[in-house]
């Protein structure tokens, strides 16, 4: 038993976080092994909620966000996190790769800070057509699911960069990430499906006016960095 360090509260043996103020009880007067271990733990939620999440996201098109929506939240690592830890991933990746060979896109903007901005800046865009599109529904459920939709958007593309990388070399590369893009565009049909639980002729529909004016946000944003720079 001891007192927490910011605000004296009593802690219980298996405490991580102070009940009181909320203030995690990792110490950094300890050898760095151990205090970098705790702190990956910490920010990644490695304690089996990442992992449980990450299975539900990937093989269950809609339901983590249907979950999270429906208060069963507890064993699921909560979305804001989670986007914050993939979206890390993903622009680390993005920014080892060369995109000096793809046309108007130069290299040092496709390496640049401007790409995780404008993805952050237009994540409640997205939010936004939803709310539009599906009348009744409430923006933090839709901003949820598009937290969720961007993580596994993230994820695909996380296999499919590389191989783009590959494909300048050898164009049979191509052909690999098809399986990769026909999963993403149906995945998200699904998961507005379940979500939203509308007839598939609306879900459909409403699948590719969004996608349209969504892709032409990012075009716009894009065109308008590459611009200004």
């Amino acid at each position: 038993m001891k007192n927490c360090a910011n605000c004296d509260n009593l802690l219980t043996e298996n405490s991580n976080y102070c009940s009181q103020c909320g203030q995690s009880i990792l110490s950094f007067e300890k050898p760095i092994k151990p205090v970098l271990t705790e702190m990956i733990h910490e920010s990644l939620d490695i304690d089996g909620r990442m992992f449980l999440t990450l299975k539900t996201l990937l093989l269950k098109p809609g339901m983590l966000s249907l979950e999270y929506r429906n208060g069963r939240r507890a064993k699921y690592t909560p979305p804001f996190r989670m986007y914050l830890v993939i979206s890390i991933l993903f622009f680390l990746l993005v920014s080892t790769l060369d995109f000096s060979g793809y046309g108007q896109v130069d290299d040092s903007v496709a390496r640049s800070e401007y790409y995780p901005k404008i993805m952050f800046v237009l994540l409640p865009v997205f939010a936004l057509l939803l709310q539009l599109f599906f009348k009744g529904t409430f923006y933090l459920s839709n901003l949820i699911f598009a937290i969720h939709i961007h993580c596994i958007s993230y994820l695909a593309w996380a296999v499919m960069l590389p191989l783009e990388e590959y494909e300048k070399a050898y164009p049979v590369f191509i052909y690999l990430q098809i399986p990769f893009i026909v999963y993403l565009l149906v995945y998200i049909v699904l998961a507005l499906k379940r979500y939203y639980a509308e007839s598939w002729r609306k879900v459909i529909a409403k699948f590719f006016a969004i996608f349209f004016l969504y892709v032409s946000a990012l075009g716009i944003s894009f065109d308008y960095v590459l611009h200004a720079l």
